[in-house]
C-alpha cells in the first residue's frame, strides 16, 4: 500500500469484534494502527475488511484517538439504519455483485464516509444475506441459503439463551448451601452437561456446552475443563469428593432396577423346587472330621467357595464346594439378565458394585457360616502323592462349619501336628495336598509368579493399604484347589460333550525374558508378566501356560463372575436333562460379551485403586519414600513404592539396577489428574 494510506481510519475483525484503528504505518502485509485505547497494534492486512477515506490527524495521539472516536460514533449510529434483510430483498432477484459504495448509495441517498463504513461493518458482522467475493464485492445469497442461515441463527440464539439460563441457574444453586436443589430442569440440564464434560471430554456436543457453562459460572477460559467440571459437580453435590469417573465412562450403575430388586427379594425367600431337591443329597462330615471351611479376606461378604476333606484308604477326598445360585435363579430371569449386563462384581476401595443384589449374593446364596445352602460339590479323590484318581460332580445341600480369614487359617496351619481340633487337622491336610498339587503343576510347565498383592481400602474414612503376602499358605491353598476344580470341570465337560468355554494361554515368545533376574523377586515378576501372552477364550480345551493345565474353565466364583454362573447352568442342565441348555454358538457369544464387559470392570477397578493410592501418597508430598527398581526404560526407571505399591517413573534413573532400593522424594501426587512426580532423594 502507498504511504498516503497513513492517517486513514481502518476497520478489522479482532477478538474484540469490529475494531477501528488509525493507520500509522503500512509495511508489506503488516499494518501498524493506533486503537481506541491509545495503544498501538499490528494487524495483518487480510484482517482489515474496510479502509475508510476518513482520516485522523497524526500530529498527536490524543487528537487522532478523539477524531477516530467521533467518526466511529457516527458509524455506529449509521449501522443501526442498515437493514441487510431489506437490501437483500431488493437485490436478490437481480443477481450480480455489488461494491460497498453501491450498497451504501441504495441505503443512504447522500452516503458519506461514515455510511459506507457502516455498511462494511454490518456486512462483516452478518454473513447471512451476502457472500463476499473478489475485490470485496458482495453477491446476494439464494433464498434457500438465506432461509437455512436464518434457521441456524435462530437455533444459535436459542442455544445461547439456554446456556445463559442454565449458567445462571447453576450459579444460584451454589448459593443453596450444603443441600443443593438440582430438581429445576435448567439445573438438572447443566449438571448433565458438566458430567458429560467430566467423563467424555469437551469434544462431544454436551461436553462443549459444559465448557461454555463452566466458563460462565467460574469465569474465564478453562485450562483443564474436565477437572474443573468435577470440581463444580462436587460443589453441587452431584459427585462425591472421590468420585471414580470410570464408573460413568463405562456406564456402571450401583443401583439395581426396582423390578430386579423385587424379583431378587422373591427369589431369596423361595424354597428349592422339588426338581432341585431331587438332584441333591445333604453333605455331612464323617465322624471326627471337620465340615466345610470357607477361607477368605475378613471383609469378604460374597462367600462362594469352601473346602472339606475326608480320609480315604489310599488318600483323601477333597470337596471343593461352590455356591449354587442356579438352584433358585434361571438364566432368563430379570436378576440373571442384569447380572450378565454387569458381568462381575466390581470391587472399589470405598465400596463395591454387586453383580447380583446383596439379598442373594451376600445372603440367600452366600456360603455363610452355619447356614444350609445349595452348593455344587466338585469332589476330587487324591492319592497321597497328590494325583487325582477320581472326580465326581453333584449338587448338594451343606453348611459351612467355619468361616476363617486367611490369617486365622494360616495360624491353624502353623500349629504343630497332633492337634485335637478337626478344623486345624483338615487345614493342615489340605495345605499339604495343595503343596503337592502346585508342584505337579510346576512340573507340567506352570509359571508360578510369586508376588505379594496390595489391598487398597477406605475404612472409616481412612485409606488403608495392606500387603497381602504371597507366602500365605492359606491363600496358596485356596487358589490351588480352585485351579483343581476348574481343571476337573473342564475335563468333565469335555468327556460329556457339554459346550463350555475354556481359557488358554500360549507360552511367551521369549521364555528367557527374565533369565538374568532372580525368580521370586518383584523385577522378575514385572518382566515376566510383560512377556506373557494374554489369555484367550476358546471352545476347545487347550494348554494354559500360566496355569500349567489343559482345559481350564472358570466355575468357582458364581456370585461374583457371571461366566462362572453360566458354566454352572450348563453343568446343572446336563445333570437334569442329559443335555446342556446352551449350544456352543450361544455360550461363546455370551462369553464374548462378558469378556468385553469384564474388561470395563477391570479397568474401573484399576483406576479406582490407583486414585486412592495417589490420594494416600499425597499426604507424603515433600517426604521421602522407599521404593524398589523394577525395570529401566531408556533414561527412566520404573520403581514400585514399598508402602503404597504404586509404580512410578523416575527421570534420569536409567542407570539403576533392577532390584535396587532407592529413596524417592515425593514432589507431587494429584489423584484427580492421575499425576505423580518424584525424584531421587
Amino acid at each position: 500500500m502507498a504511504s498516503n494510506e497513513v492517517g486513514k481510519i481502518a476497520y478489522a475483525l479482532t477478538s474484540r469484534g469490529v475494531t477501528p484503528g488509525v493507520v500509522v504505518e503500512w509495511s508489506g502485509d503488516r499494518v501498524r494502527v493506533l486503537v481506541e485505547s491509545g495503544g498501538r497494534e499490528t494487524w495483518l492486512e487480510d484482517r482489515i475488511f474496510w479502509l475508510s477515506e476518513a482520516r485522523a490527524p497524526l500530529h498527536a495521539a490524543d487528537a487522532a484517538v478523539d477524531a477516530m472516536g467521533a467518526f466511529h460514533d457516527r458509524v455506529s449510529e449509521s449501522m443501526e439504519e442498515v437493514d441487510l434483510s431489506a437490501l437483500w430483498d431488493l437485490l436478490s432477484g437481480e443477481g450480480g455483485s455489488h461494491q460497498v459504495e453501491d450498497l451504501a448509495e441504495i441505503l443512504f441517498p447522500e452516503a458519506g464516509p461514515e455510511h459506507r463504513s457502516a455498511v462494511a461493518c454490518v456486512l462483516a458482522e452478518d454473513g447471512t444475506y451476502f457472500k463476499e467475493g473478489r475485490g470485496r464485492s458482495f453477491t446476494p445469497y439464494s433464498r434457500e441459503a438465506v432461509d437455512s442461515a436464518l434457521k441456524r441463527l435462530e437455533r444459535e440464539e436459542q442455544e445461547t439463551a439456554l446456556l445463559e439460563r442454565v449458567a445462571q441457574s447453576l450459579e444460584s444453586a451454589l448459593g443453596d448451601g450444603p443441600a443443593v436443589d438440582l430438581s429445576h430442569p435448567d439445573r438438572a440440564l447443566g449438571s448433565t452437561w458438566l458430567q458429560d464434560l467430566a467423563v467424555d471430554g469437551p469434544d462431544t456436543r454436551n461436553g462443549a456446552r459444559g465448557v461454555r457453562v463452566l466458563e460462565k459460572v467460574l469465569g474465564g477460559k478453562m485450562s483443564d475443563p474436565g477437572n474443573q467440571a468435577v470440581y463444580l459437580l462436587t460443589r453441587l453435590g452431584v459427585y462425591e469428593e472421590d468420585e471414580i469417573l470410570a464408573l460413568h465412562r463405562n456406564h456402571i450403575r450401583f443401583r439395581f432396577p426396582a423390578e430386579v430388586e423385587a424379583e431378587a427379594a422373591i427369589l431369596a425367600g423361595m424354597s428349592l423346587t422339588d426338581g432341585e431337591l431331587g438332584l441333591r443329597r445333604t453333605l455331612e462330615p464323617t465322624e471326627g472330621h471337620c465340615g466345610p471351611v470357607a477361607v477368605d479376606d475378613p471383609w469378604t461378604t460374597e462367600v462362594d467357595d469352601a473346602l472339606m476333606v475326608e480320609d480315604l484308604e489310599s488318600g483323601y477326598r477333597v470337596h471343593v464346594l461352590i455356591a449354587d445360585p442356579s438352584a433358585g435363579m434361571n438364566l432368563d430371569s430379570l436378576t440373571a439378565v442384569e447380572g450378565m449386563a454387569r458381568a462381575a462384581t466390581l470391587y472399589l476401595p470405598n465400596g463395591k458394585v454387586h453383580m447380583f443384589p446383596p439379598v442373594l449374593s451376600e445372603d440367600a446364596f452366600s456360603l455363610n457360616e452355619g447356614a444350609l445352602r445349595p452348593m455344587l460339590d466338585f469332589a476330587c479323590d487324591l492319592t497321597i502323592g497328590g494325583t487325582v484318581s477320581a472326580f465326581r460332580f453333584e449338587p448338594v445341600l451343606a453348611r459351612v462349619q467355619r468361616q476363617l480369614s486367611y490369617e486365622e487359617s494360616d495360624g491353624l496351619i502353623g500349629v504343630e501336628a497332633g492337634s485335637p481340633d478337626p478344623t486345624t487337622n483338615a487345614l493342615k491336610i489340605l495345605n499339604d495336598l495343595a503343596v503337592l498339587l502346585r508342584r505337579r503343576r510346576e512340573e507340567a510347565g506352570a509359571l508360578i509368579l510369586a508376588k505379594d498383592d496390595i489391598s487398597v481400602r477406605v475404612e472409616e474414612g481412612e485409606i488403608v493399604i495392606r500387603r497381602l503376602p504371597w507366602a500365605s499358605p492359606s491363600r496358596r491353598m485356596v487358589a490351588e484347589f480352585m485351579v483343581l476344580a476348574c481343571t476337573q470341570v473342564g475335563r468333565f465337560a469335555r468327556q460329556n460333550g457339554i459346550p463350555a468355554v475354556y481359557r488358554r494361554q500360549n507360552p511367551p515368545d521369549d521364555p528367557d525374558a527374565a533369565s538374568e533376574l532372580k525368580p521370586g523377586t518383584r523385577p522378575y515378576f514385572y518382566r515376566m508378566v510383560r512377556s506373557l501372552h494374554r489369555a484367550e477364550i476358546t471352545t476347545q480345551p487347550d494348554f494354559h501356560y500360566g496355569m500349567g493345565v489343559v482345559g481350564y474353565t472358570q466355575v468357582t466364583s458364581p456370585l461374583r463372575r457371571f461366566q462362572d454362573f453360566a458354566v454352572q447352568v450348563q453343568l446343572k442342565g446336563f445333570l437334569k436333562d442329559g443335555k446342556a441348555p446352551m449350544d456352543t454358538e450361544r455360550i461363546l457369544r455370551i462369553f464374548g460379551d462378558l469378556e468385553t464387559r469384564g474388561e470395563a470392570v477391570s479397568r474401573t477397578e484399576r483406576e479406582a485403586r490407583r486414585y486412592f493410592q495417589l490420594k494416600s501418597l499425597k499426604a507424603s508430598e515433600g517426604a521421602v519414600e522407599i521404593g524398589e527398581v523394577l525395570a529401566t526404560q531408556g533414561s527412566r526407571a520404573v520403581v514400585a513404592l514399598d508402602v503404597t505399591g504404586l509404580e512410578v517413573h523416575i527421570p534420569g534413573g536409567g542407570r539403576l539396577n533392577p532390584g535396587a532400593k532407592v529413596m524417592l522424594r515425593i514432589l507431587e501426587a494429584d489423584p484427580r489428574r492421575d499425576r505423580v512426580s518424584v525424584q531421587l532423594a
